[in-house]
């Protein structure tokens, strides 16, 4: 066993590796997998292969400087992306507590107590107030 993995290390010593596209694009193969799984199309088959191969393709690349060049053009889509998901889960996990909606100055998210009535608001960003209505 020590023997394949030393075999490994040294296969990939010089390559790129992984990164967030890569995990990315494992993600999306999965998903469309999962998916075909039930529609059991031909089609969608052959385009499941495609994130998969450019998954391999960019982690056994030895052109390290354009798979970086490629990542960095990726992580502001994957910061958003990151951040809308877990936005998302955030309401779903308090839905019963807190309100959530977005100023209508600045269009910074924010978070009121769930209580029934009209609240006056102040955004912590840039300091507009404004009345808000709950209705349950």
């Amino acid at each position: 066993m020590r023997g394949l993995i030393q075999r490994l290390y040294y296969f990939m010593k010089g390559r790129y590796g992984n990164d967030q596209l890569n995990i990315f694009l494992l993600v999306l193969w999965g998903i469309i997998y999962i998916l075909n799984l039930f529609l059991r199309n031909w089609v969608l088959r052959i385009i499941g292969l495609i994130p998969l191969g450019l998954c391999l393709y960019r982690a056994l690349s030895k052109n390290i400087t354009r798979r970086i060049y490629e990542n960095n053009k990726f992580l502001p889509v994957y910061k958003k992306i990151n951040s809308f998901i877990t936005l998302q889960v955030k309401k779903i996990r308090d839905i019963k507590r807190l309100c959530y909606f977005k100023c209508p100055n600045c269009r910074a998210q924010l978070r009121v107590p769930r209580r029934k009535g009209v609240h006056t608001v102040r955004c912590p960003k840039c300091r507009h107030e404004f009345k808000k209505h709950i209705l349950f």
